[in-house]
């Protein structure tokens, strides 16, 4: 639920936290959620705390690596101001409204992409195979702190700098200079990869690739916060090496799925390129509907210099996809 107010008395004994769904106050007792100059908070709380309520209630700052944590002010800003210049620790946390409800398409706190992914192990991992014999599956990222070889988060943020360089699909310019912060975009909610089960060739016919190699990457979140959450969006990679072999199908097919089963109404991207034309192909075909144009949209590479490119919006009622649906 959307928290609307935030009062917090005199005495700090209590926490008021109000749901304009229920109109109930949420009571969070400060013997045993909050204490205040009685120990010291990680950052992750604070940041956790933070997230539990819409930006404009809570300001944090400065928060970084190099910032120890007993310097850390917080401060309620609306509607009213506390600072406090003592250290608010924070030792346990427990709210009732998700705190990833708030996430937008383009921000995050960072996760490991497995949000409710108990509703999908029914299908997840997905295996099948490839146009040309390659068997490959659709799971969630592998995490391996103590390898980075093995861990498929450094694979996952490679190809999206990847794209962002190439510069004609997505509309970010600055590349991800940490793990931390591609996660925080790409891993707030669900998200997959597309892993090779066996070695083979990549679409050129020319270079192998081995098992276990990411062909391709894609998540699935909420497009915009609060009451239109259950509008979902999706971001899709195929490593250049492996397009054409049917990688961006396998995803789109996934997607559709997935997002229905965990709880999506309807789907909506909000920039597919014109110049994009094995996109834009795709999600039609897979029934997608034109819904919007916008003109005059992107400054994509490989346009003229003054060319601006147009994004399309495309939609997906998931209400209506058949329950039995996975086309392969």
């Amino acid at each position: 639920s959307t928290l609307n107010h935030f009062s917090h008395n005199t005495n700090h004994s209590m926490i008021l936290l109000r749901s304009s769904k229920v109109h109930q106050p949420l009571q969070l007792r400060a013997r045993q959620y909050v204490n205040v100059a009685t120990s010291m908070p990680t950052v992750a709380q604070l940041h956790h705390f933070a997230q539990i309520l819409r930006p404009e209630h809570v300001a944090m700052g400065p928060v970084s690596p190099q910032v120890k944590p007993e310097s850390v002010i917080m401060s309620m800003v609306h509607p009213f101001t506390m600072t406090t210049s003592t250290t608010a620790a924070i030792s346990k946390i427990k709210c009732t409204a998700p705190r990833r409800s708030f996430t937008t398409a383009y921000q995050g706190t960072p996760g490991d992409g497995k949000h409710n992914h108990r509703l999908l192990t029914h299908i997840i991992p997905h295996k099948t195979t490839l146009k040309d014999g390659r068997h490959v599956e659709v799971d969630f990222f592998r995490h391996s702190p103590t390898d980075t070889e093995e861990d498929e988060y450094f694979a996952g943020m490679a190809l999206m700098n990847l794209v962002i360089r190439e510069g004609r699909s997505w509309p970010f310019e600055e590349e991800f200079t940490s793990v931390e912060d591609w996660s925080g975009y790409f891993l707030s909610h669900t998200a997959f990869v597309v892993r090779a089960l066996d070695n083979g060739m990549d679409a050129a016919r020319r270079n192998s690739s081995s098992q276990g190699e990411i062909l391709g990457c894609f998540y699935i979140k909420p497009n915009f916060p609060g009451r239109c959450s259950h509008v979902c969006n999706g971001g899709f990679i195929t490593a250049p090496r492996f397009r054409g072999l049917g990688v961006g199908r396998l995803m789109g097919n996934v997607f559709l799925r997935a997002a229905r089963d965990l709880g999506y109404k309807s789907s909506y991207f909000n920039l597919v390129f014109k110049s994009n034309h094995g996109s834009v192909y795709l999600w039609e075909s897979l029934g997608f509907q034109r819904v919007a144009t916008l003109e005059n949209a992107a400054r994509l590479e490989g346009l003229g210099e003054d060319e601006l490119d147009t994004a399309y919006g495309y939609r997906y009622d998931l209400e209506k996809l058949p329950e039995d649906y996975l086309v392969l």
